[in-house]
């Protein structure tokens, strides 16, 4: 099974600068690679790998339904399929985005799996696709790599990837071989991060010590490599000059990555269940947090459900969704509710002509939706938990908690949820042994679990 998985998303323009990235790759006995290349559905993908096998000192295969991957080999996704994976696995799916094979349905699953040793790397290519995917992999502790726009024939995917904030470097496709084995060498811990950690407190208020050091440690890291800056000595000298570094700080330690119905398959699962239960509780309201919103897509996927199921006027009467979260600038945007049309591409046509109006920056959430919806700015760990809840909807904040934490706010959860309430969780992550005694699965693959017990905390 191979230590680092590396995802390489591609389209228009791109096969020049597949075959210029793997000519420079090394075997390391490290890292899989798997190469996601927009085709048509009668992509010729024999002819592809074959174009680039010649210059690769890696073999390179066409992907098969479930394959088993191996350090030092690129797969290649075949056309008219989507790739997910699982492991050690490349499994492979029919594609359901416009965008085959998915560049976001990969890195995403990549993410999910290897964590901190995710790679993603976005190559030339129109649209958008790959940069959800982009940041899903530097949520989870990876790097993400993108081809200067203006070497790539078409440089709309590295620029909406660059865009969003989700790219730690940008340079030629022939250079991110070398880029790579920087990071396929293992960084030594940085020392100094307790201290660091309490002049973060101290200026902020986050206590981050109750989250996963390794973590920390590759965010502060790459905070480092932005400021060009040789250790944390020098960090520290930084931060005496400028105090209002911490604060940037302290926002990279936060993960504000979201996404409209991000796991559909996850959310398919809730709405089943929320269809029967407000089937028989047609009656009195419905109460929703979501902790950690980041820049809101989460909160109003949620009131798209309710509208659904419930209709605009019961919705509007009896739901109820608070969320919160630390980061301002995240807020801000999530209470203006305004999207970029790549952040809209994975809905239906139906569900964006309901929810959506056009507008010359993007596209605007309902007024219906913005009304059920109430932001504020909070730390989850710290902060008022609303009582009396129908559902929480925590996605992608336990896996950064030590698991101490982790069990600490599980009981909040439960003391806010009312008996028999609902908690909803992500792909990657459990209630585990603690959290079994306070909940008890109601999808376990869908990560979806019911409060046990009565009334008591």
């Amino acid at each position: 099974m191979p230590h680092y998985l590396a995802g390489v998303g591609a389209s228009a323009g791109g096969l020049d600068a597949v075959r210029a990235l793997l000519a420079h790759l090394v075997p390391t006995r490290q890292a899989a690679y798997v190469v996601a290349q927009h085709q048509a559905p009668d992509g010729q993908t024999q002819k592809l790998v074959d174009l680039v096998q010649k210059g690769s000192r890696l073999p390179v295969e066409v992907a098969g339904p479930r394959t088993v991957m191996a350090p030092d080999h690129v797969y290649w996704i075949p056309a008219g399929c989507d790739g997910h994976v699982d492991g050690k696995f490349l499994l492979l799916k029919p594609g359901a985005s416009l965008s085959k094979p998915s560049v976001d349905s990969l890195f995403d699953s990549i993410a999910r799996h290897y964590g901190p040793r995710s790679l993603g790397m976005i190559l030339s290519g129109a649209g958008g696709d790959g940069a959800q995917g982009c940041r899903a992999i530097q949520a989870a502790g990876g790097m993400t790599m993108a081809q200067t726009p203006e070497l790539a024939r078409f440089p709309g995917m590295p620029q909406a990837a660059i865009a969003a904030g989700a790219i730690d470097h940008v340079m030629g496709s022939e250079l991110m071989g070398a880029q790579l084995l920087t990071r396929l060498c293992d960084q030594p811990p940085l020392r100094g991060l307790a201290a660091l950690l309490e002049l973060v407190q101290r200026s902020t208020g986050v206590d981050f010590r109750g989250y996963k050091e390794e973590t920390l440690q590759r965010r502060l890291h790459r905070r480092l490599t932005g400021l060009k800056l040789a250790g944390v000595d020098a960090y520290l000298e930084l931060v005496r000059r400028q105090p209002e570094e911490l604060g940037r700080l302290q926002q990279d330690f936060l993960v504000s990555l979201s996404g409209f119905f991000r796991d559909q398959d996850c959310f398919a699962a809730l709405a089943s269940e929320l269809r029967a239960w407000l089937s028989s509780h047609r009656n009195g309201p419905v109460r929703v947090w979501v902790p950690a919103c980041a820049t809101g897509e989460e909160p109003y996927s949620l009131a798209m459900l309710l509208v659904e199921i419930l209709g605009a006027e019961q919705a509007s009467s009896r739901c109820w969704i608070g969320a919160c979260d630390l980061n301002e600038a995240a807020l801000k945007s999530a209470r203006r509710g305004i999207y970029s049309p790549v952040a809209l591409e994975k809905l239906d046509a139906t569900r964006v002509e309901r929810h959506f109006t056009s507008t010359g920056a993007g596209y605007r959430v309902s007024e219906l939706l913005r009304s059920m919806c109430r932001f504020n700015q909070q730390d989850v760990l710290t902060g008022p938990i609303p009582d009396r809840l129908d559902l929480i909807s925590c996605r992608n904040l336990l896996i950064y908690l030590q698991s101490g934490l982790q069990g600490e706010l599980l009981g909040r959860f439960r003391t806010g949820l009312r008996p028999g309430g609902l908690l909803f969780l992500a792909p990657s992550e459990t209630t585990g042994t603690v959290g079994a005694t306070m909940f008890t699965p109601v999808d376990k693959q869908h990560r979806l679990y019911r409060r046990r017990g009565g009334l008591s905390a």
